[in-house]
This record gives structure tokens, sequence and C-alpha cells, in this order.
């Protein structure tokens, strides 16, 4: 990724931060938000115009760019220490899932059986281990890289595999929901192809969960997708298999 690239997505984590939208910045600029969102999406700005939305955001383009170099310490991982913490705790737990979604501070204190000293803990505790960065009047800036990701067979994986039951407790009927399941034989390459497809399905998600982060709480719905691929048999079909000669 060049440097402007980088300047970019520094600029979109801090319209995010001060929850400014791309409606908001169109209006400013005098342009239809469908061309402010083409323009983030294929990270194509002229200098001038991130100075220009540098201004409009009262961000200083010198603390941007310092933000871009820091992302070089954005967190990647957390330690297995850290994620049994998470999982053995049901209030950071949700604050952190929450602080992830960018769920607002008043919002996350509106919607959870939280006192405000307790968020306040939390997110401190967050803070400390390089979760988000704590910043006045409890807003905070989430430190996760675009690569962050759960230890394999870790505590919160575990936890997640431990709980996926009650995720298909559902006939996946509603407007919301969908369930698809392929069976089929590919190619090694076909393989690769694929997976590297729906890994840009996770980033085009993740990209408009971030898009969306500005809406009120009310308006954004929970939505889960899971997405899994393996070489598999049913127990019943491996059992029938016939053993190597």
């Amino acid at each position: 990724m060049g440097q402007s690239a980088e300047l970019v997505d520094a600029l979109k984590r801090e319209l995010r931060a001060r929850r400014i939208t791309y409606l908001q910045v169109a209006r400013a600029l005098g342009m239809a938000e469908s061309s402010v969102k083409r323009m983030f999406s294929n990270r194509n700005l002229t200098l001038e115009r991130l100075e220009a939305i540098c201004a409009i955001a009262e961000i200083d383009f010198s603390v941007l760019v310092r933000g871009r170099t820091n992302d070089l310490n954005l967190l990647t991982v957390l330690t297995q220490r850290q994620e049994a913490e998470l999982v053995g705790n049901p209030k950071l737990f949700l604050v952190a899932v929450c602080l992830m979604n960018l769920v607002s501070f008043d919002e996350i204190l509106s919607a959870y059986t939280l006192s405000a000293a307790e968020l306040v803990g939390h997110m401190t505790h967050l803070d400390r281990i390089g979760f988000i960065r704590l910043m006045p009047n409890n807003r905070y800036r989430l430190l996760l890289a675009r690569t962050f990701g759960w230890i394999p067979n870790g505590p919160m994986q575990n936890f997640f595999k431990a709980n996926a039951p009650s995720f298909f407790q559902s006939d996946f009927s509603a407007p919301n929901e969908l369930l698809i399941f392929v069976n089929v034989r590919l190619t090694p390459a076909h393989i690769a192809n694929f997976l590297d497809r729906l890994m840009r399905v996770a980033r085009d998600i993740s990209d408009q969960h971030n898009e969306d982060s500005a809406a009120p709480l009310p308006e954004r719905q929970r939505l889960s997708l899971l997405l899994a691929a393996r070489p598999w048999h049913m127990d019943f079909m491996r059992d029938l298999m016939r053993k190597p000669s």
C-alpha cells in the first residue's frame, strides 16, 4: 500500500473516531455522497482534498501523518492470557465486543446494565493492553489492525466453538438470515482462489461496518457472519471409506 493510500486509511479512522459520516463530508465539499464513498473506497484523494477534509473534521494534518506512522503499532493479536481474561469476565468481554463494533460510551450505557464506573474501568483495562486508546469525554480509538485475529485454537476461538450451537438454533428464514451449505470437490488452485474471495467478503463487510458506525445504534442491526471452509466428511461417511491397502 502506498503512502497516499495509508493516509486515506488513517483519515477514515479519524473520521470514524469523530463520528463524521461520508454524507457530512459530501455536503461540506459540495459533492454527492456516492462520489465521496467511491473516493475513499478507491483511496484516490489528492493532497488538496485530504487537507480540505481534515479542515472540515478539524483534524490536524500532522496528527494524521503521525497516526499513519503509528499504525505499525496496532494490535494484530492478543496474548493467551489476555484472551483468557476476556473470556473469563463477561462484562469485560461485552465491552470489548461493543468497542470492536464502534459503539459509543453512552450507547453502551443505554443498552446494557453497566454502571458508568464499571464501563470506565473496563475501558481503562482495554486501554492498558493496547486494545483502544481512551480519549477525553470517554471517547476512544480502536487500536486493532486490519489483520487482527484470534489465536488459532486459543481461548477466544474455543469460546466461540463452545457457543456455536446457539448460532444454528434458527430456521434461517427471517429477512436478515441466510444459511447455505455446499459440498464440492475442487482443484487446490480453485480452492485457494475461493478462500481468497471469502476473505474479501469478510473485509467488505468489515469496511461497511466501519462506514455505518456513525449511524445511531438503534439503526444498526446485529448481523453475525460465520465463514468456514475445510476438507470434511461426516462421521458416517468417513466410516464407510475404504481403508488404504
